[in-house]
């Protein structure tokens, strides 16, 4: 080998070594094998920023920051740099063989112009900087999309991680980037803080509430809940179990035409219907069962469930109504008497409860869940559907303007908004301090004043 050559090269890798290495993150290495000499390295190239918007401008992944890096695997010939180029392999799994092919003859000629002098430097910047579009470079992201996605937002994090953040629920103004956490919605909050606000939620069993705590993204009803993987970063096993446990319920719950429950004990699990069969379904556990009464598969055979209803019905107008004693005696022999008897108590049990909740709640009027006051003001939200109806009348209310409802002089609520707080508060203070009740009063009086002006 040449020794000017080989001093020159040792150089080369000597500046390389200094500029890119980095102790356990290095993206440089090379070796010279023993016998003949020959160096040979890896560098991995990371196009930077302002390089990857041009390569994907005018395309649907505007999200995309950050790449994975394309990998320069090089060897020096015996009289590189003066008289030979050196061999260059190129990998990246977002560039085709074409777009790779490219990149290579631009490497060729940029040899031809700095022949004599060390050129993988210059390779390397040309990588990181000047990867311009053009027709033969072609950046495909759907190849190794996951591959390509979770760089990305690596990216994001590390460069997230390097900035002093306020947080809104402590009101810190100077936390780092490490102990914050940025929400898809753009707003930024110290982890702690965010993990607290969630698990408060999570452990009441609110998961409608899962939103951004920014009050301009609570107050929004297009705003998108939490991501999952955001709760991931978040929380600990223990709530995340919970967590997807309410989210199951919560999702047969809303639609019980597409799931239901398995009722094989012991299981629990949530099964999607059968579409082409709207009664059958079959649980991952291998129980077979209607969906209708939650009993095993009884194939086209009427459930069981409707049968006991037409039975309980002609039982209770026999006995209530008194108006067959021989088609009562007939159905007890036939069914027993202990068994309709039981029915029978069921069923008072069963109207009784529901005459109750109906008499001591108000139903909400876009999914019918019964909500129940315990205190506050007549304005309800619903904690299912997150609905605003009005608690006296059971209307629905605009998500903009609720209270428009009990402003509005032809209403039978209106000034009603908080009909029954102040009677409620007088008899647990007593209802012997008149001035509190006067300043109660006074305070109602000034906020209809302000709704209408």
């Amino acid at each position: 080998m040449n020794e000017e050559c080989f001093e020159l090269q040792q150089c080369e890798m000597e500046a390389l070594t200094a500029i890119y290495s980095d102790g356990d993150n290095s993206q440089f290495a090379f070796t010279v094998d023993s016998g003949t000499d020959q160096i040979s390295g890896t560098v991995s190239v990371e196009a930077d920023t302002d390089s990857v918007a041009r390569l994907l401008k005018g395309t649907e992944d505007q999200d995309i920051k950050y790449l994975p890096p394309i990998q320069l695997q090089f060897t020096l010939p015996p009289a590189y740099p003066l008289d030979e180029a050196p061999g260059i392999t190129l990998s990246c799994c977002w560039l085709d063989d074409q777009g790779l092919g490219a990149i290579k003859e631009r490497l060729s000629m940029m040899w031809e112009l700095e022949r004599g002098m060390g050129v993988i430097h210059s390779y390397i910047d040309l990588l990181t900087y000047d990867l311009s579009p053009s027709e033969t470079i072609c950046v495909d992201l759907q190849s190794d999309r996951e591959t390509v996605l979770a760089y990305n937002q690596t990216g994001k994090r590390r460069e997230f991680e390097k900035g002093i953040y306020a947080c809104a629920i402590c009101m810190e103004d100077e936390q780092p980037g490490k102990h914050c956490m940025e929400l898809s919605c753009g707003h930024v909050f110290c982890r702690h803080c965010l993990a607290e606000y969630l698990g408060m939620i999570i452990a009441e069993g609110s998961l409608i509430l899962l939103k951004c705590p920014d009050p301009e993204c609570r107050k929004s009803s297009a705003q998108p809940s939490i991501s999952d993987q955001e709760m991931a970063d978040l929380l600990d096993a223990s709530q995340i179990a919970r967590y997807t446990r309410l989210s199951e319920q919560r999702r047969v719950d809303q639609d019980t035409t597409r799931f239901a429950w398995c009722p094989r004990s012991g299981c629990g699990l949530s099964v999607e219907c059968d579409a082409r069969y709207p009664r059958l379904s079959q649980c991952t556990c291998g129980y077979t069962f209607c969906n209708l009464c939650l009993r095993a598969w009884h194939g086209t055979n009427y459930c069981e469930i409707k049968s006991s209803e037409r039975i309980l019905r002609q039982y209770i107008r026999v006995v209530r109504e008194a108006v067959d004693s021989q088609a009562r005696a007939r159905l007890e022999r036939q069914y027993g008497q202990g068994v309709l008897q039981k029915m029978l108590r069921d069923y008072d049990q069963d109207s009784a409860s529901v005459d109750f909740i109906r008499e001591s709640s108000q139903q909400c009027p876009k999914c019918k869940l019964f909500i129940q006051k315990a205190f506050g003001c007549n304005h309800m939200q619903c904690t299912r559907c997150a609905a605003h109806f009005c608690y006296l009348c059971g209307v629905l209310l605009h998500h903009d303007n609720p209270m428009k409802h009990f402003n509005n002089t032809r209403s039978a609520c209106n000034r009603r908004l908080f009909e029954g707080l102040v009677a409620g508060d007088q008899e647990q203070e007593g209802g012997d301090d008149e001035e509190a009740n006067l300043l109660i009063r006074l305070a109602l009086e000034i906020f209809y004043s302000d709704s209408i002006n």
